[in-house]
């Protein structure tokens, strides 16, 4: 895994051109095709800025905001719903590297394509007859989203406009610009009506099966789509319609920060996701049949195009730590080239080799492994798997980013001996609310007692094996004893 890590960074390296004697960078989203696509290169940009290559990433932002059009949209011809992409990964890259004077830079271009969305948004604010909004009321436009050439209110697509308005917002507004708190407002309300959309076209959809025999309520994608899209369009999009509702589904409501994890909506959405599609025929592999008889192992991951569906970092954010693990691991062999670790497009060997697109999101995914921040906390360790922890045994991480700063900790196991050790080394740019270490013991064992840097320290939840730590004490020496 180590190698497939250190693997994929340097592939993203390798498979992206140069611009301008290299001040900018295209991040091809394949070695061999497609180019620098709006829309997919964001996570090669986002999963190289959370290894630490921060320089990378941000010439890669400009080169695509060297290519912001006239009207304040931007498009390298695949779609335009890239933009709201381009805009939430922009806002990660200043949060991650800090790098507020190069979007002070750039400010006044952000903001236009800030501007572009607000207006976008007011071609569908309209009323009907009654004078009561319409469902699409505050959405934007119809779209298409990636392959399938089909125009629609998509939630997929809506999510990543909010996010980006809103997070760009949060960046201009770090650093003082006048339209900040506007562009802040005009998010907020978009989430709202994003949400009033999905419930109206929720209750006019049939409730879905789980295998308990219980129901949960429809989670659709599309807007005046009444179920699910792949039964209303059968065989569209050489059969991948069914990605509409799974890879591109809804889940990213709840991925982008629109829709709380926690909530029974997203559990409803979770619960039907591993039920269902994470169990159906896949698109060249991974046959129902075969699904359902091992559905730990085959199950747990979308079966078209893996990396697109964000399933992990919803369980990331729900802290299913069981759950992530086996999403992780599931969904990471399914396209893994062992002759070179890259990935590919689809399963067995098909579409693009060494498709950047993947291996960026795998980036991500790995780096919510080892650090995670979550409400003002700075998580570290929160899903690493259990048998990592067995005597004698070692995790490392050095200088990873986040908001706060690199942060770097070791792990060690001496569970022979009833104990599993830490050191960590806390961000210096700014102060967590709090660090969370979590310390997983390879047999389940619960923590009985915790010193932090010789000390007893009582602030530590057994059950869900985590220590909670200070943020402005320096380097931290921990041990939790499990006897």
């Amino acid at each position: 895994l180590a190698d497939v890590i250190r693997a994929s960074q340097v592939h993203c390296l390798i498979a992206a051109r140069n611009e301008d004697g290299g001040r900018r960078i295209e991040p091809w989203i394949a070695a061999d095709r497609y180019g620098p696509l709006e829309s997919e290169a964001n996570s090669i940009i986002y999963g190289m800025d959370l290894m630490g290559h921060h320089d990378f990433s941000r010439r890669a932002l400009e080169y695509f905001i060297h290519r912001y059009n006239p009207a304040g949209y931007l498009t390298t011809g695949y779609t335009i719903m890239g933009t709201g992409w381009h805009l939430w990964t922009l806002a990660e890259h200043v949060r991650l590297a800090s790098d507020r004077e190069w979007l002070r830079a750039h400010a006044d271009e952000v903001a236009r394509v800030c501007e572009w969305i607000v207006r976008q948004r007011r071609k569908t604010m309209r009323v009907g007859p009654d004078g009561q909004k319409l469902p699409e009321y505050g959405l934007m436009p119809p779209g298409v989203m990636a392959d399938w050439n089909a125009y629609g209110y998509f939630m997929y697509l809506n999510s990543h406009f909010c996010a980006g308005l809103r997070d760009a917002a949060e960046a201009l507004a770090a650093m003082g610009h006048p339209r900040a708190e506007e562009f802040r407002r005009e998010a907020e309300d978009f989430r709202s009506e994003i949400l009033r959309a999905y419930r109206w076209m929720q209750e006019r959809a049939p409730v879905l099966p789980l295998r308990d025999g219980t129901w949960v309520p429809s989670y659709p994608s599309l807007l005046y789509c009444p179920g699910l899209t792949a039964e209303f369009f059968p065989g569209a999009d050489w059969g991948r319609v069914f990605a509409n509702n799974v890879e591109v589904g809804v889940h990213h409501l709840i991925a982008a920060g629109l829709l709380e994890p926690s909530s029974p909506q997203a559990d409803w959405i979770v619960h039907y996701m591993e039920d269902g599609p994470f169990l159906a025929d896949g698109f060249g592999e991974y046959p129902g049949a075969e699904s359902e008889r091992d559905p730990f192992n085959l199950g747990g991951f979308a079966k078209l195009q893996p990396y697109y569906c964000r399933i992990a970092e919803v369980h990331a954010l729900r802290d299913d730590v069981k759950a992530f693990v086996r999403a992780y691991f599931n969904a990471l062999p399914s396209l893994l080239n062992t002759e070179n670790l890259t990935l590919w497009e689809h399963f067995r060997n098909m579409g693009a080799w060494n498709k950047t697109h993947e291996t960026g999101w795998f980036l991500v995914q790995t780096h919510r492994m080892f650090v995670l921040e979550r409400g003002g906390e700075l998580w570290l360790a929160p899903f690493v798997p259990q048998s990592w922890m067995k005597d004698g045994s070692l995790v490392a991480v050095q200088r990873a980013p986040s908001s706060a700063g690199p942060v770097s900790y070791h792990i060690r196991s001496g569970v022979a001996h009833g104990y599993i050790e830490a050191r960590v080394e806390p961000p210096s740019r700014a102060t967590p609310g709090a660090i969370v270490l979590r310390l997983r013991h390879p047999d389940g064992k619960p923590m009985r007692s915790v010193t932090v840097n010789g000390a007893a320290w009582e602030d530590f939840d057994p059950q869900r094996e985590i220590v909670r730590l200070p943020a402005d004490r320096g380097t931290l020496e921990v041990r939790a004893v499990y006897y």
